[in-house]
């Protein structure tokens, strides 16, 4: 028996000591390979070299050396003159300090095009390159002083900037002097330095939606430097911001015309379907073709399609509310009531697109650069809250506010509109819609809808105005035929067909007892300490019989300290 006992310690003493061996020898040929490892031979020479040497001696701009080292263009020995290079009378061309070498300052699109032509084209033709509203808009030219743009909007506007020679565009917007990393580019977080704040929040936006969430999740895992030219499948599990508008898949190549794949001008004052540069890149139909098949890498097409006819239909729905903000303005400048700034003969404020003296024009603008826009891309980008909290809800606040104001001033119609009691008049304007959603069918939430229960010609109010949108071109045939499917039996995806009375009771009990407990908790609590204040009665320190008698005292020990005597007869 010992024996037995002896050989199997034996036993597993061995298997131990190969499993240890074992596990030492992967983990020295890991430290093997990690030493062997070498980083890339950067080879400087000539007028380069004569660079790197003087802005190391003199410790100008060093980091800049250390990145352009870890950059491909050291890997493929591009140097600082091949990018940096300058003739006699070019716009940026100076000496360097003590030295014979002309360098141009501000290497531009037409330099980068030496290598990068085809980037460089396609960005030219890109919405990123065509941002003329920097030089037109009034809000930068009469409303803010031109120094709170240098390093504002023109800070990030920089990207469409023409250069003296005619280039247009800043490709280190997004590729990062001087390692030019496409990784850095394809971060979120560096198209949110432009794509940020209250009129865009598309970055906010991204990390809201599900694709932000898992991305922040598995981030570290990610390699974001890959190639997406050859036509391959998307290396990452979970989109950036350039997978959908710049990276290719097995069916599309890769772009820098960020317009390529938008089928809507959702930024404008108007949401349009977009005709920019229509003869090269097809219309809009063929745009929203290109991103449906990035979309499809990851989602079913079923969800693709419905999601986008809804977002869609929220871009036809901005439209109305906002003619009727266009209605309300015009209406009040015609009245007199609003006025237009004007000098020279020229009018500064498009009563239509702004205007910052008087209230309509504020919140017209609003409603359009902030609000309207957050309802738009929200719907578009998988954000819920700024389509909703952020967008429709402050939108409508907006226009609210305008018939207020115009009613406080006088106007008839806006009084009718404010004395209505009447819960159809918050939406003064024609209706969009879809039944259901993308997301599945919810068999309640769709019994309390005021305007569908309410009004039993509401869906097919809806039609007409679904079927005007197809008809003018704004939905494609594909679109229409998906509206209709759904429209044709609304009752299975509005959810109003099946019964869920029984789960509704089981729901209706909980919360019965939970107001019950709010009741008891809060409601009918009446604490039993006096307050500190009373409305019509100011500051209570006091009861009033206690107040009174104190008052009394007081006065008389005032009266006795005048006299040199107190109550009691003796001198103080």
């Amino acid at each position: 028996m010992l024996q037995n006992e002896i050989r199997t310690q034996k036993l597993v003493i061995g298997i131990f000591s190969i499993l240890l061996t074992v596990v030492l020898i992967i983990i020295a040929g890991v430290e093997a390979k990690r030493t062997t490892e070498t980083k890339p031979v950067i080879e400087v020479s000539g007028i380069n070299k004569r660079c790197v040497s003087c802005h190391t001696e003199r410790g100008i701009a060093v980091k800049a050396i250390d990145q352009w080292k870890e950059s491909q263009h050291a890997i493929k020995n591009i140097g600082c003159i091949d990018c940096h290079k300058a003739e006699q009378g070019d716009f940026d061309a100076f000496y360097c300090p003590d030295s014979d070498i002309l360098v141009g300052k501000h290497p531009t699109p037409k330099d980068c095009a030496e290598c990068h032509k085809q980037q460089v084209e396609e960005f030219a033709q890109s919405k990123h390159a065509h941002q003329f509203w920097v030089i037109k808009n009034d809000d930068r030219s009469i409303f803010e002083p031109t120094i709170a743009t240098r390093n504002g909007c023109e800070q990030c506007h920089n990207i469409s900037i023409v250069w003296p020679d005619q280039s247009v565009g800043e490709c280190d917007a997004c590729h990062p002097k001087h390692t030019f990393s496409r990784a850095v580019a394809r971060q979120p977080e560096t198209c949110g330095e432009c794509h940020i704040g209250p009129d865009h929040p598309h970055i906010e936006i991204y990390l809201e939606s599900k694709h932000g969430n898992i991305f922040r999740a598995k981030e570290k895992q990610m390699d974001l430097s890959y190639s997406s030219k050859d036509l391959k499948k998307i290396p990452i599990e979970v989109p950036t911001c350039t997978t959908c508008h710049m990276d290719g898949n097995e069916t599309q190549p890769s772009t820098h015309n960020v317009s390529a794949r938008l089928a809507w001008e959702s930024q404008a004052a108007w949401s349009y379907r977009t005709v920019w540069l229509q003869d090269k890149l097809g219309d809009w139909k063929v745009k929203r073709g290109r991103m449906e098949s990035i979309c499809k890498s990851c989602h079913s097409p079923d969800f693709v399609e419905v999601y986008f006819l809804t977002a869609d239909l929220v871009n036809l729905q901005y439209n109305e509310i906002r003619r009727s903000f266009v209605y309300w303005v015009k209406k009040l400048q015609k009245n007199g009531l609003i006025k237009e700034l004007e000098a020279n003969g020229k009018k500064y404020s498009d009563i239509v697109l702004n205007g910052w003296d008087e209230e309509p024009e504020y919140l017209m603008y609003h409603a359009w650069h902030h609000e309207g826009r957050r309802f738009r891309h929200g719907a578009i980008m998988m954000g819920a809250d700024y389509t909703q909290w952020h967008g429709i809800w402050e939108l409508q606040n907006d226009l609210v506010e305008l018939i207020r104001w115009a009613a406080e001033r006088g106007d008839p119609e806006a009084k009718k509109w404010v004395n209505s009691t009447h819960p159809s008049k918050f939406m003064p304007y024609a209706i969009y819609d879809i039944p259901g959603n993308a997301w599945g069918i919810n068999a309640l939430s769709n019994k309390v809808q005021f305007l569908y229960v309410n009004y039993k010609d509401y869906w097919d109010r809806v039609y007409q105005n679904v079927k005007y949108a197809y008809e003018k071109g704004l939905l494609s045939e594909e679109q229409w035929q998906l509206w209709l499917k759904r429209y044709n039996n609304k009752e299975h995806y509005l959810g109003t067909k099946y019964n869920v009375d029984s789960v509704y009771a089981y729901y209706q009990q909980l919360n019965a007892i939970d107001t019950k407990a709010m009741n008891e908790q809060v409601v009918n609590m009446q604490l039993p300490g006096k307050p500190f204040y009373e409305p019509g009665f100011g500051f209570m320190v006091e009861d009033n019989k206690a107040k009174s008698k104190d008052m009394v005292r007081r006065k008389e020990e005032l009266n006795n300290n005048r006299q040199g005597t107190t109550t009691g007869g003796s001198v103080k």
